[in-house]
């Protein structure tokens, strides 16, 4: 019965010749894992509908933004589902186009005759990245502020055009209303119709050229002439061959299906990304970027500082015109991986390099990230209730953030337990109120109350005679 509903449909709508040429063809066996490129299609599929959804709801205007990102989290029916799944497919869909250009380094995805697929796919990988950093700026809270600036920053760099395109991004002399709303013009609009278009492009070549097979991996192949004759051969094969519908949509099914509902268990146990204080365009904040960008942050981090502007500005650049460049410089017949050992390498220290970054970026030692836990005294320490009262001023403006206390917490700043020298209560609220501009910590001159600055100040004092004191 189905069945002949299905084939009514695609009858009287015309679609019996894209059917033929889409659904009922054969292909080439892959393996499961090539799985990937459905995987990111059904994930784009889940951020166009969940976004789409969060636009009914959104305010494109500095003044609103905020409080609309709220409504849509705490009040809105299910908002904070959609909001979680859009958030957590947009993180998946990064891995997965990560993986993607990886798998397709280790196999040769990129040899003929699949230049323009290859050339396509680099130009949705960049405008996948524009859209994961393009989209936490919407959100409008401290987060989207830091990120903001730090593009500001990577522009300036660029000689000739920096102040330029400052004044592009920006949307005059400095970040106001206009910043947003190109921001979300970028994000809703200009950004995902270009990638629906190279979207369907890429997946037509992907049916008119084939993705890589097991036997072309098997059997060296130099011209696309050779290629034409193997794939076809492979696809009528018995062995090699099978049918796109249901068999090989079966097989890359089963890894959307299990990427979709790992997304879906992360939103209903995490929830939608932590919405941070609404932004503020006269303080300075030091959230942390998304977790996709982690190891980019790290590597920063790392790198000589005089270097750090020139990086920024040309490693994006190298990345683009070595990855178009690419087909053009790996010409050679072999494309398995157990003949390219040099790729193999390539692939595993990027891999070792992603991880390993973004674990050092997880206790990063040199950018505090927010926590509310209340840092302990030391031992034997005798509590008053004006010291406890300190302690969640302490905490409550983000001071254990960078501050360790007796050598528990981060080391982004010194540990108050162990500063060069005896601060007296004058020193440490002159520090917390006009704090050295060659330092990254924001002033909380009209931040704090006086009773709270007399409690913070009074704690701080305290707990570093503390151990002078033993």
């Amino acid at each position: 019965m189905l069945n002949k509903i299905f084939y009514f449909f695609i009858h009287r709508f015309g679609l019996d010749v894209a059917a033929d040429k889409i659904l009922f063809r054969k292909v080439a066996k892959t393996s499961w894992y090539q799985g990937d490129g459905a995987t990111m299609v059904t994930l784009l599929a889940v951020q166009l509908l969940t976004g789409a959804v969060l636009t009914l709801s959104y305010s494109n205007s500095i003044d609103t933004a905020y409080q609309s990102i709220e409504f849509i989290t705490y009040h809105k029916t299910m908002g904070w589902f959609i909001r979680g799944l859009h958030y957590w497919s947009a993180g998946l869909f990064v891995v997965m186009l990560v993986f993607h250009l990886l798998r397709h380094l280790l196999i040769a995805g990129y040899k003929t005759p699949r230049e323009g697929t290859w050339w396509t796919g680099v130009g949705l990988f960049f405008l996948v990245i524009i859209m994961s950093y393009s989209g936490y700026v919407l959100r409008w809270d401290e987060r989207a502020v830091y990120a903001v600036k730090i593009l500001l920053n990577i522009l300036s760099n660029i000689p000739y055009l920096g102040d330029e395109l400052i004044l592009f991004v920006q949307g005059g002399s400095e970040i106001n209303s206009h910043t947003l709303t190109r921001f979300f013009s970028v994000h809703v609009i200009l950004v995902p119709g270009i990638m629906l278009l190279l979207v369907g492009y890429h997946l037509f070549l992907v049916i008119h050229q084939g993705t890589t097979s097991k036997i072309e991996r098997r059997i060296p192949v130099e011209t696309k002439e050779e290629h034409a004759e193997i794939y076809e051969a492979a696809k009528e094969s018995s062995s090699e061959g099978e049918e796109f519908f249901p068999t090989t949509m079966a097989s890359s099914g089963i890894m959307s299906f299990v990427v979709l509902l790992f997304g879906i268990i992360l939103t209903l146990t995490l929830g939608p990304a932590e919405l941070y204080p609404e932004a503020n365009l006269t303080e300075t904040s030091f959230p942390q970027e998304e977790w996709w960008f982690w190891w980019y942050s790290a590597l920063i981090a790392i790198l000589p500082p005089k270097s750090v502007p020139y990086f920024v500005v040309w490693f994006p650049i190298a990345l683009f015109f070595f990855l178009i460049s690419l087909p053009l410089l790996d010409r050679g017949p072999k494309r398995d991986m157990s003949q390219r050992p040099l790729w193999v390498i390539f692939v595993s220290l990027s891999v070792m390099g992603l991880i390993g970054l973004s674990a050092l970026r997880m206790r990063s030692p040199w950018t505090g990230w927010p926590s509310q836990k209340l840092p302990p005294f030391p031992k034997e320490f005798v509590v008053t209730p004006g010291l406890e009262k300190g302690r969640e001023v302490f905490v409550q403006y983000g001071c254990n953030s960078c501050h360790a206390v007796a050598g528990i917490g981060p080391s982004v700043g010194p540990d108050i337990t162990n500063f060069e020298r005896l601060l007296t209560r004058e020193d440490i609220i002159k520090v917390i109120l006009h704090p050295s501009p060659k330092i990254a910590m924001p002033s909380y001159q009209g931040r704090m109350t006086d009773e709270e600055l007399k409690y913070v100040s009074e704690f701080v004092f305290v707990l570093q005679i503390q151990p002078r004191r033993k």
